[in-house]
């Protein structure tokens, strides 16, 4: 790539790298307030069960204890066990629905004594029927777990055109299949975590590391019935998201600090985080493809549900509309459900829902390709979506180059060099429509000529360190002269949650205005000082001078000198930018996966990734490279390793990282990427997300290699090595007869 930007286009070092790497970078888990008391929550052992006592005695006994609360603590609107949203749920009433729901929270002046009351707190359970998965919750006799409704289904939506199974009985060539994946940890590093203080005149300042301060605000204050005004969320450092930390205790905590009238800190422990949060839902997938004899897919037909747990929020609706789109069938009947359970609620990770959509499809076009004697390439060329060619609700695709990746991956050497014995490779692509949101941004000139940008966005991929780079090139400053700020809720300009790939894409339209409103600024005061016209001026590191007579100059110290002090004639320097980026930048991958499989015992090993990406402009390449490094690594983990496991009474199984696996680094190859540029008509300098895409092609990719290499299918994530091994068996048993 080359670039003749000063500061876009360059690889630079985060500009928090510093104190993340030396240990110096403070979390909410290390912030003390004066008073502060120390929570920690009693989780329920039950699936599905009445409350029939809880017993405080013995807690109430231990040294330093505060308080235990108990719903009965709380005010009368805060006592609702069929509440439908996670956030606005506090402490469980009279029945709790999920093993790890909060029932009540020990106060104390010392986590020791909190974590040793939690233990003497006796609660007395009815145990009721629970609905312990998806399969259970679609059953004719399950139980409803929500008042007034005629069965566990919390949303459905469908998609539409033609006649698919006329198309599908015409069909060439026709493919099927029933799949399914468990729900997933996150595994961010660290667990979640949130202090509370009430102020003496009823406001509330929440520390808490959100990925979307606003959004917080506005839950909390919902839930707790208070004006927004009066909640202050101070975002801290993110020790990890990945979608998933939005809200979810803030609410909680907010109550018990305004309750006690001091800071309370709760800060879960590992195995609290795995029963007591928010996953990504399981889900199973009932599919058909048709192609006709040209290759060219006809139909597609999917009943696609999700498991919810006990909260509407799965992706459905979106993996529902790309499921259609990403080969834009002329007949499609795709329906897309939720259901509720007795687990927790569900949440975002990474790319939601996409990376089994991707397994599920990426597989059975491998397989229409085969029987109509296609390479995975060619199959693909011939019927991924192009720009404006009709999504599944007939809006069109906007701009994205996809099939010239896939004309790059034809000669590349993981495809093309001879495979050795035991040995596949696989391909497969990644979509997202890439989302937008309204965002402002402020630039402000500081009194040592440097540029301050404050945003109210939080920062989980180095998108503060890639802004000032837009910043540093709209402003004309050296980026060393630049820092981004991102501002607790009550000061900070609006931006939406980081999440959707989206932040850079939408805020550095705010900041590039910004930006430009404070260069405007400074070279209209600098020409009148200077008695020429605006335009003969430039900035240059710093100084403002004329064009073509570098030694008629103003610092940009002097500029604030001239807006600054009782005999100052000018306003200060201070740049606002509001955008409303509403086309959408979609973000497009190709992955290329190769492995070799042992026959004897179902060990995988990944001999060899690459994964190709438009990055649309790399802002800081180091940074693209980073974000599919850490997404193919992801992919790796859900293909092979990571299920979040209940029993049949909804009790979990993997509460530990003893129980729940992760790829290691030696487990994971060398991956070889590799960033194109198509520059987003609508994108900042061009560019458009990637943090998301990177994940999703990955377990489609190494499925469609395990194929290449054994003959094999698999239907179920993740492909754990004895799956693998009870296929080739099956696989063998076949062949014999």
């Amino acid at each position: 790539m080359t670039s003749d930007y000063r500061a876009i286009g360059k690889r630079i070092r985060r500009l928090d790298a510093g104190p993340r790497l030396t240990g110096r970078e403070r979390y909410t888990a290390d912030l003390t307030l004066p008073g502060m008391l120390h929570a920690r929550l009693i989780l329920s052992s039950q699936a599905r069960a009445r409350i029939t006592n809880i017993d405080t005695s013995a807690a109430l006994e231990v040294p330093g204890v505060t308080a235990v609360v108990t719903a009965d603590d709380l005010p009368a609107f805060a006592r609702n066990d069929d509440q439908t949203v996670r956030e606005s749920f506090l402490l469980a009433h009279r029945t709790v629905n999920y093993a790890g729901q909060q029932i009540a929270v020990v106060l104390a002046e010392t986590p020791e004594a909190a974590r040793e009351a939690a233990d003497l707190v006796w609660v007395d359970y009815e145990p009721l029927e629970p609905v312990a998965d998806l399969e259970a919750a679609l059953s004719d006799d399950a139980p409803r777990l929500r008042s007034g409704t005629s069965d566990n289904v919390s949303g459905r939506a469908r998609y539409t055109r033609g006649d698919a199974d006329a198309a599908l009985a015409k069909a060439a060539a026709r493919v099927s299949g029933r799949f399914t994946s468990e729900s997933l940890y996150q595994s961010y590093m660290e667990p979640r975590a949130v202090v509370a203080e009430a102020d003496p005149f009823g406001a509330l300042t929440i520390y808490t590391p959100t990925q979307a301060q606003f959004t917080a605000r506005r839950l909390v204050a919902a839930a707790l019935g208070m004006n927004e005004a009066d909640v202050v969320i101070q975002p801290m450092t993110v020790g990890g998201g990945f979608g998933a930390k939005f809200v979810l205790f803030e609410p909680l905590v907010g109550m018990l600090a305004l309750h006690t009238g001091r800071p309370v800190k709760l800060v879960l422990d590992r195995g609290d985080d795995f029963i007591a949060t928010t996953h990504a839902p399981g889900s199973r997938y009932d599919v058909e493809l048709g192609a006709d004899a040209d290759g060219r897919i006809t139909a597609i037909k999917a009943d696609i549900v999700f498991d919810t747990g006990f909260y509407s929020y799965s992706p459905y609706k979106m993996v529902g509309l790309l499921f259609g789109s990403w080969y834009p069938a002329p007949n499609l009947a795709i329906t897309s459900t939720e259901v509720y359970t007795n687990r927790p609620g569900a949440a975002d990770y990474r790319a939601p829902g996409l990376t089994m959509m991707a397994f599920v499809l990426e597989q059975l076009v491998d397989e229409l390709a085969a029987q109509l004697g296609l390479s995975p390439l060619e199959m693909r060329q011939r019927n991924v979506a192009r720009t404006g060619q009709p999504m599944a609700d007939d809006t069109p695709w906007p701009e994205q180059e996809l099939h010239r990746l896939l004309e790059a991956a034809r000669d590349h050497p993981l495809l093309t060099a001879p495979k050795g014995e035991g040995e596949g490779v696989g391909v497969a692509i990644g979509m997202m429509r890439g989302g937008t949101e309204p965002a402002s941004a402020t630039a402000r000139l500081l009194g040592d000529g440097s540029l301050q940008v404050t945003i109210g966005a939080v920062d989980l991929t180095g998108t503060n360190s890639a802004l000032a780079q837009i910043a540093a090139e709209t402003f004309g400053l050296p980026l060393e002269r630049v820092r981004v700020r991102t501002a607790p809720s009550n000061v900070a300009p609006h931006s939406g949650g980081t999440a959707g790939s989206k932040i850079l894409y939408t805020l550095g339209n705010a900041v590039i205005l910004a930006a430009r409103d404070a260069q405007e600024q400074v070279l209209a005061l600098a020409a009148g000082e200077m008695e020429v016209a605006q335009d003969d001026l430039e900035i240059v590191d710093g100084v403002v001078r004329v064009a073509g007579s570098p030694e008629r100059a103003l610092t940009l110290e002097q500029i604030v000198e001239l807006t600054h002090g009782l005999t100052a004639r000018h306003a200060p320097i201070h740049g606002q930018g509001n955008a409303a980026n509403v086309e959408r930048a979609p973000g497009v991958t190709v992955h290329i996966a190769r492995v070799r499989v042992d026959a004897d015992t179902g060990e995988l090993a990944i001999t060899g990734y690459a994964a190709l990406h438009d990055a649309g402009r790399a802002i800081n390449p180091a940074e693209v490279e980073g974000q599919i490094f850490g997404g193919v690594a992801q992919g790796i983990g859900w293909a092979l390793y990571e299920a979040l496991r209940y029993d049949a009474s909804g009790q979990p199984l993997t509460a530990s990282y003893m129980d729940y696996a992760l790829p290691k680094a030696t487990q994971l190859p060398e991956v070889t990427p590799q960033i194109f540029e198509y520059p987003a008509p609508h994108g900042p300098y061009g560019a458009k997300g990637i943090a998301e895409p990177p994940v999703i092609p990955g377990a489609a990719a190494i499925a469609n290699a395990i194929h290449d290499a054994t003959g094999i299918r698999l239907r179920d994530l993740p492909m754990t090595a004895e799956r693998i091994w009870s296929a080739l068996r099956a696989h063998q048993e076949d062949a014999r007869e």
